[in-house]
């Protein structure tokens, strides 16, 4: 796979294509979902081999029997995201939401607050959460989940813009939003 594979699905479409198992846990049926899509998008471009999913310590699932295929899996409210990749890879999709300064002292690098407060107040909360589904997806993509180093890295765009791809840490970050849905989307892939 040269490029990133990313599909974006709402949870009612994936319902009505895999079904729904009432006697489970809503979070239990949208990781199910998640892990049905995954696979579809990976039948519909030809791959076959086995599809048992495993953890690595920290959580980052990855295939058991296929280490030359990386994914991530991402939901918010009812739409999932799925990227594929042959490397390591991390994906977020949030709704666009409302930028807190102190979240963002708490949780961000000093450069990357420095960052927000020079984005225009019109344009704060789309930059915050475009920020934050970088984050996101670079530590999903690493593995280390936000515990562990999620205010130390910088990984800040040079400029704020809505649809933008750049490097950072050895990775290519790839963010998007969808005016529409107010969805933002970022994948991170190894480099």
């Amino acid at each position: 796979m040269p490029a990133p594979i990313i599909k974006t699905a709402t949870v009612e479409e994936l319902k009505n294509l895999f079904g729904w198992d009432n006697s489970l846990m809503q979070h239990k049926n949208i990781s199910i979902l998640g892990e049905k899509f995954l696979i579809s998008i990976l039948k519909a471009e030809g791959c076959d081999f086995d599809f048992t999913i495993a953890r690595e310590e920290k959580g980052k699932p990855y295939f058991l029997y296929n280490n030359k295929v990386h994914f991530s899996v991402s939901d918010t409210k009812n739409y999932i995201a799925v990227a594929v990749h042959n490397t390591r890879i991390g994906v977020d999709i949030e709704y666009l939401r409302q930028g807190k300064r102190q979240l963002a002292q708490r949780f961000f690098h000093p450069a990357e607050t420095d960052y927000l407060n020079k984005t225009s107040q019109a344009d704060y909360d789309k930059a915050f959460t475009q920020l934050w589904t970088i984050k996101e997806a670079y530590v999903k993509m690493t593995g280390t989940g936000i515990a562990g180093n999620f205010s130390t890295l910088n990984l800040a765009p040079l400029r704020f813009e809505l649809n933008q791809s750049y490097t950072a840490y050895d990775a290519l970050i790839t963010s998007s939003y969808d005016s529409q849905t107010e969805l933002f989307i970022t994948c991170c892939a190894l480099q």
